[in-house]
C-alpha cells in the first residue's frame, strides 16, 4: 500500500480557495462532443469568470431528456466550498458527450445563496436541497430513479440522501474523494465549524441525523442502491482507501485508480479532471438493470478506462487520448 501524499496537501487546500466563484443558473443547449471535453480540474472556474458566472454548458441542461440507452439522469454534488458549475466541468462534459443529462446544483450554501456551497447543515441545507434537485429532475425528465457522483463532502452528502431520504429515487452513487469506511461520520468537523454558520444546535442535529443514518445494521448504505467508490492512492486527505467490510445485501464496490495506471497520481482535487476517473464515472453508470458488469464497474461492451499520467496540483500531464 502506497504512504500517503501529504507535501501538495496545502497547494491542493490553496487551489481549492481559488476556485471559490459565485455560480450562476446553467443554459440550454446542444450536448458536447468527446473532443469538447475540459482537462484542467481548474476549468470549471475559468468558464464562469469569463461567461458573466454561468456554469459550462453541458450542465443543468433542463432540456436534456434520457434515452433509451441513457435512462437515467445524473446529478453531480460539489465538495466543501466549490459550487456544481466550478466542480464538475470535466466529469460533467464527458457524461454529457457520452449522452447522458447532467445537472450540478449548488447546495449548502450559506443563507441560500448559491455562492459557495458546502458550508451549511447537512440536514438544514445540503440535504433537503440536493433531495429537492433530485424532485425537480425526475419531475422534468419523468425518470423513475437518478444516479448520484458526488466528490468529497458531496460524497457523503449524496449518500446520505441516498440512504435516507430519496432510497427510492436513487439507482447509483459514485464516490471521488471519500473513504467509503467514514462515509457515515457525516461531513468532518471543520465543515461543520467553518465561519461559524452553524449554531450548536445545529450541529448537534446533523451528529444525531448522520448517527441514525447507520441504522440497526450500521453502515451508510441503502438496500436496492449500487455503491461505486473511486479513490487515489494520493489523494491528499483520504489517502489509501482500504474497502470496508459490509453485510451482504451492501452493493458496494470499491475501484482503485490506480489499478491498471500507477501513472494517474491524481490527489483530492485533481481527480475531478482524471481521464480515467471520467471514464470509471461514466462506466459505473452505464450499465443497464440487472446486466453483467467487469470488475471495476465497467460494462463487459466498454473500452478500458484510459490511463493518462496526472498529479496532485496539476492534473493531467499529458495529452488526452480519445477513448
Amino acid at each position: 500500500m502506497t504512504p500517503r501524499r501529504r507535501a501538495p496537501a496545502i497547494a491542493g487546500l490553496v487551489a481549492a480557495a481559488l476556485l471559490i466563484v459565485v455560480v450562476a443558473p446553467g443554459t440550454a443547449g446542444a450536448a458536447p462532443s468527446a473532443d469538447q471535453v475540459p482537462w484542467r480540474w481548474w476549468d470549471g472556474a475559468a468558464y464562469q469568470l469569463t461567461h458573466g458566472l454561468a456554469d459550462p454548458p453541458a450542465l443543468n441542461r433542463d432540456d436534456c431528456r434520457p434515452t433509451a440507452e441513457r435512462p437515467h439522469p445524473v446529478i453531480l454534488v460539489h465538495g466543501t466550498g466549490l459550487n456544481g458549475g466550478n466542480s464538475w466541468a470535466t466529469i460533467g462534459t464527458a457524461l454529457a458527450a457520452e449522452g447522458f443529462c447532467v445537472w450540478a446544483p449548488t447546495v449548502g450554501a450559506p443563507g441560500g445563496s448559491g455562492s459557495t456551497g458546502g458550508l451549511d447543515s447537512l440536514t438544514g441545507a445540503s440535504a433537503p436541497q440536493l433531495a429537492a434537485e433530485i424532485d425537480r429532475v425526475r419531475g422534468l425528465t419523468g425518470a423513475d430513479r437518478v444516479d448520484l457522483v458526488g466528490h468529497s463532502q458531496g460524497a457523503i452528502v449524496a449518500s446520505f440522501v441516498a440512504g435516507t431520504v430519496r432510497a427510492d429515487a436513487v439507482r447509483t452513487v459514485v464516490t471521488l474523494g471519500a473513504d467509503p469506511a467514514k462515509s457515515g461520520e457525516g461531513p468532518p468537523e471543520f465543515v461543520t465549524a467553518m465561519l461559524g454558520v452553524l449554531s450548536a444546535e445545529t450541529a448537534r442535529r446533523d451528529a444525531e441525523a448522520t448517527l441514525a443514518w447507520l441504522g440497526d445494521e450500521g453502515v451508510p448504505f441503502a438496500r436496492g442502491v449500487r455503491y461505486v467508490a473511486v479513490s487515489s492512492d494520493y489523494d491528499e486527505l483520504t489517502g489509501p482507501v482500504v474497502a470496508p467490510i459490509v453485510p451482504d445485501w451492501v452493493d458496494l464496490q470499491a475501484v482503485r485508480l490506480q489499478d491498471g495506471c500507477e501513472s494517474d497520481r491524481s490527489g483530492h482535487l485533481t481527480v475531478l479532471a482524471s481521464p480515467r476517473a471520467a471514464d470509471l464515472v461514466a462506466d459505473a453508470l452505464a450499465p443497464a438493470e440487472g446486466s453483467p458488469a467487469e470488475p471495476g464497474g465497467a460494462p463487459a461492451e466498454s473500452h478500458p478506462p484510459r490511463c493518462v499520467a496526472a498529479d496532485q496540483v496539476l492534473g493531467v500531464l499529458a495529452p488526452v487520448p480519445p477513448r
